[in-house]
């Protein structure tokens, strides 16, 4: 796992910047968190492409499971992809209903992300 952290207006944030899949579960949320909690972040931003296929299935209810890991520790987590792309209409109101909050936002560049992060 590869994460760059910085400090964004005095919070702590961190990037994951590992090339591929490092959450298929809500234990490896629970795993990466730990990591952070340890780091003092409160902030992670991460890739789709860090986040298994699978993760997209809302029916399935593993995006829920992980989140909610994200929401339980109060890290805040920002998900950069092109989600407008998805036809799926679950997962779309899934995104409109998590980006209604400000623990798990969905967002399209890691610019926005920040942006977003320095809101809070």
């Amino acid at each position: 796992m590869n994460v760059v952290s910085f400090d964004l207006n005095g919070t702590q944030v961190a990037e994951m910047q590992s090339k591929g899949i490092v959450i298929r579960s809500a234990r490896d949320a629970a795993d990466v968190i730990r990591q952070l909690v340890e780091r003092g972040v409160k902030k992670l931003i991460l890739h789709e492409k860090n986040l298994c296929p699978e993760m997209w299935q809302v029916s399935n209810g593993l995006a829920g499971a992980i989140l909610k890991k994200f929401t339980d520790s109060a890290i805040g987590v920002a998900i950069v992809g092109q989600f407008d792309r998805s036809k799926s209409k679950a997962l779309q109101a899934f995104i409109e209903e998590s980006n209604l909050g400000n623990q798990a936002i969905f967002v399209g560049n890691v610019e926005l992300a920040k942006t977003q992060f320095s809101k809070q």
